[in-house]
């Protein structure tokens, strides 16, 4: 789960409770009026041949709900559905699976239900993977170039102007301490520098920190995409190059040293030092800024302007495992890439994942690192990272034409990391793709390594087949008792973001021989990601016709438009429903252009809300890793691999 526990949290000025977000009553009481009935859809569509379902939401329980799918004015399929698959909350007694998978006609449709006076689904499509899902690739790739930092940022999205310009020549610190509540503790203590940090992307909308830990993985994912689907397009392989620049300047490979982190979010609790979350602006406003001393905002926001680095271990010491693995996939995979184009960059990049891959700590492990503070992102997860690393190389290899006995030796080193990562189990209520469990994928890319050399397999192809199988069950577990079958906890974890991953490891299992047992399992994760979902909005901007229009995102918030037409922030992937904890106490900041859309009050529960409110970082605030697996899930769907 990400936390973010001080975010726009008491910084200055009066903090509100988010308006709207009161809880559904309690599962016994009635309704205080009846609500009409709803339909939700997977708004972006279906292909022709996949699982369809949709959802009643009623207010009570009835026999059966008719329904039928219109495209125009003309009936073109028509069912009956008593498969009520649960109580939502209270005003929502009643929640019928809708099928219509024997519709495969390429068109535009709604339903319609006649139960309690009827109601009408949002339009969605029946059409091919590419025509479906292409768009939203391109979306995504949008959403990166708007969140680029440094000079080379594209004025047309969204108006982007050069930001951060004195990362080009930035300090380095020791590593900062942080309190239970996550204020910094004490002073921070130059102990190097200058180092150039510019360029990369700012790590999520409400602020404009950068993180070695999400853009490691971020890129991966978006390299990854662009190998294995071309069809992505041009624009995916240059915003993917882009990172991978980033990522270059963090690894010292002559010093042997890692910078993790530029910038801070939090400051101290006296705000004598303040972060990146005391401001709401555009970035370039950051290089604006004032710090002398009777200067606006003054020395207190110093390190706002002057970002700090940080580094992962000193310089020559072992890493932390993640990061090291991580950036070893970076590299190797910009070697697969690069080896048709440029054979020398390709060696080069191949030696920067070997010597970096091999300053991870793997013994003796406790604590890995993350960010500063960990609980932002409070990882714990490792041996997926040297998987993943140990495949690429070994792809790398492949691609490259290392001689047979490195490979051979490089191919063992990613089967031990299988073996040791499938050994910790899968049990029922545990992770699943996405930030912090990489295995899916790097199981998926040791299992093409394999297939594409005659050497011995170092590690039966069935038990990483299998242990796919076994994450997927995970999710399966997890939906059990939800009406609309999530496979994560709701409310609990990253919702849409898990979504994606389950729908990846699906078509990942099944691309390297698994079966389609899983397939209207999967399915139904994008359906809840894209409108199936009981607030029946699609948490990506710009996929479907509701969407979150107020994201807490400075960009979007600052430079954009406030009623999810005309200049948004595209392909931008939010979380969703979120706990209803954390969304108290929730305030404004200085800057902030209010924004609030939509009506889903009526849809929380006791224990889970969801609101598009731009205070409301735990649905609406979009984020790198979050967009990078939908773009991931999409550019498969696009290329026929969902």
């Amino acid at each position: 789960m990400r936390y973010a526990p001080f975010r726009w949290i008491a910084v200055g000025t009066a903090t509100v409770t988010v308006a709207g977000l009161a809880l559904a009553g309690p599962a016994t009481a009635a309704p205080a009026r009846q609500h009409a009935p709803v339909v939700r859809v997977n708004q972006v569509g279906y292909t022709p041949d996949s699982p369809k379902t949709a959802f009643a939401m009623l207010p009570r329980a009835v026999g059966a709900v008719r329904f039928s799918v219109v495209e125009g004015h003309t009936v073109v399929f028509r069912g009956r559905s008593s498969d009520d698959v649960g109580r939502w909350n209270a005003n929502y007694r009643a929640v019928y699976r809708l099928g219509f998978s024997g519709l495969s006609r390429p068109g535009r449709y709604r339903i319609r239900i006649a139960a309690d006076g009827g109601a009408w689904s949002p339009a969605f499509r029946i059409a091919s993977g590419r025509a479906l899902y292409q768009r939203l690739v391109r979306n995504g790739v949008r959403f990166f170039t708007s969140e680029r930092d440094g000079g080379d940022v594209v004025h047309s999205v969204l108006d982007r102007k050069p930001a951060n310009l004195t990362d080009r020549r930035a300090r380095v610190y020791a590593d900062p301490r942080y309190d239970s509540n996550d204020n910094l503790l004490g002073k921070f203590h130059k102990i190097g520098g200058p180092v150039d940090v510019a360029g990369g992307w700012f790590d999520a909308g409400g602020g404009y920190e950068k993180f070695a830990y999400t853009a490691s993985y971020t890129d991966a994912i978006m390299l990854t995409a662009a190998r294995d689907l071309p069809g992505a397009g041009p624009s995916l392989r240059r915003e993917a190059a882009f990172g991978l620049r980033w990522i270059s300047r963090l690894w010292n490979p002559a010093r042997k040293v890692m910078y993790v982190q530029v910038g801070i979010g939090n400051g101290n609790a006296s705000n004598t030092i303040q972060g990146d979350y005391n401001f709401w602006l555009l970035p370039q406003g950051e290089d604006r800024m004032n710090v002398s001393r009777g200067g606006h905002p003054g020395p207190t926001a110093y390190f706002v302007k002057y970002r700090p680095v940080f580094e992962a271990a000193p310089p020559g010491k072992p890493i932390s495992p993640d990061l090291a693995g991580r950036f070893a996939a970076d590299f190797a995979l910009g070697a697969q890439l690069a080896v048709k184009t440029s054979p020398g960059r390709a060696r080069h990049l191949l030696a920067l994942a070997r010597g970096v891959y091999a300053m991870a700590k793997t013994t003796g492990v406790r604590k890995i690192v993350t960010t500063f503070p960990h609980d932002y992102y409070p990882g714990t997860e490792w041996k997926s990272d040297m998987l993943w690393g140990a495949a690429e190389i070994a792809l790398a290899d492949e691609a490259t034409g290392a001689p047979g006995p490195k490979l051979a030796s490089d191919l063992q080193v990613a089967a031990r990391w299988a073996r040791a990562y499938i050994a910790q189990g899968h049990p029922a209520g545990g992770d699943t793709l996405n930030l912090y469990d990489n295995g899916a994928v790097a199981e998926g890319d040791l299992l093409q390594a394999m297939q594409q050399t005659s050497l011995p397999q170092p590690i039966p192809a069935s038990a990483l087949v299998d242990d796919l199988a076994a994450q997927l069950r995970v999710g399966e577990h997890w939906a059990k008792g939800d009406p609309f079958e999530l496979g994560t906890g709701l409310g609990q974890s990253d919702a849409t973001p898990h979504a994606f991953g389950l729908y990846i490891t699906n078509a990942l299992y099944q691309r390297y021989g698994g079966s389609a047992q899983y397939r209207a399992f999967a399915q139904q994760q994008l359906n809840f990601a894209l409108g199936a979902n009981a607030w029946g909005s699609s948490f990506v901007v710009g996929a479907g016709d509701v969407f979150p229009h107020c994201m807490q995102s400075e960009i979007a918030n600052l430079a954009g438009s406030l009623n999810g037409r005309g200049r948004i922030q595209l392909g931008a992937t939010t979380d969703g429903p979120s706990s209803a904890a954390n969304f108290i106490g929730l305030g404004t900041v200085s800057g902030m252009r209010s924004c609030r859309a939509g009506h889903y009050r009526a849809f929380n529960t006791k224990s889970v809300g969801y609101e598009d409110n731009v205070v409301s970082w735990p649905s609406v605030e979009p984020a790198d890793d979050y967009t990078a697996a939908s773009l991931f899930a999409f550019a498969l769907g696009a290329g026929g691999l969902g």
